[in-house]
């Protein structure tokens, strides 16, 4: 092997161990995140010992299954029994447009808490729906009860809707966090967003 080989060899190695270290997620290793969740949807009681946080993008296949296959045990078997809250937060991947539904699910809550979580797993089922704007704000109103559709307008017209998207956005980016759902239990992310793996952290986390 010539010696320009080798040196090439190993600049081209070098570099992909750099882009390692900047593309690997700052999340790992059962390091625990500072995660300030204030502000966002919670699901269940504020005083439960074990929080899940969930950055999803209404968008996303993956995210309509989580939801739509793992949430609902979840729910039934820790929520309710007061054992767990669920946190919602925004990480909006598949473009502009799961951009502009994260700001209706944003503007719903803050019309309602629990008008988000009642619209949450129908938005979801109409997934396919979602790339059209105006319709998509036609099945949060439809799915989310009491909200005042004026209102919903009004909160998607003001640049602090984006901000605040953004904002959950950017948190999710401090953690290295590329892909949704990423789930997270007391601020641990997990390996994966199955019903199993989500289970055994939670029963981990309410052991300690």
């Amino acid at each position: 092997m010539t010696p320009q080989r080798l040196t090439l060899i190993t600049i081209v190695v070098a570099v992909l161990v750099v882009a390692g270290i900047l593309i690997a997620p700052r999340l790992g290793g059962g390091e625990a995140a500072d995660l300030d969740v204030s502000g966002q949807p919670v699901l269940g009681q504020a005083d439960a010992p074990v929080t899940v946080t969930v950055f999803e993008d209404f968008r996303c296949p993956g995210c309509q299954a989580f939801e739509l296959n793992v949430m609902p045990g979840i729910r039934r078997d820790h929520v309710e029994a007061g054992e767990v809250r669920v946190v919602y937060m925004n990480l909006p991947v598949l473009g502009p447009e799961s951009e502009y539904v994260a700001r209706i699910g944003e503007c719903v809550y803050r019309q309602s808490n629990e008008a988000f979580w009642e619209m949450k797993a129908p938005l979801y089922r109409a997934q396919g729906e979602l790339a059209n704007g105006r319709r998509a704000v036609e099945l949060a109103l439809t799915y989310a009860p009491g909200i005042d559709a004026g209102a919903l307008d009004a909160c998607l017209a003001e640049p602090s809707s984006l901000e605040d998207v953004r904002a959950d956005a950017a948190t999710a980016a401090a953690l290295g966090l590329r892909s949704t759902p990423s789930v997270l239990v007391d601020g641990v992310l997990v390996s994966s967003p199955s019903e199993a793996v989500v289970r055994a952290a939670i029963d981990a986390a309410l052991a300690d």
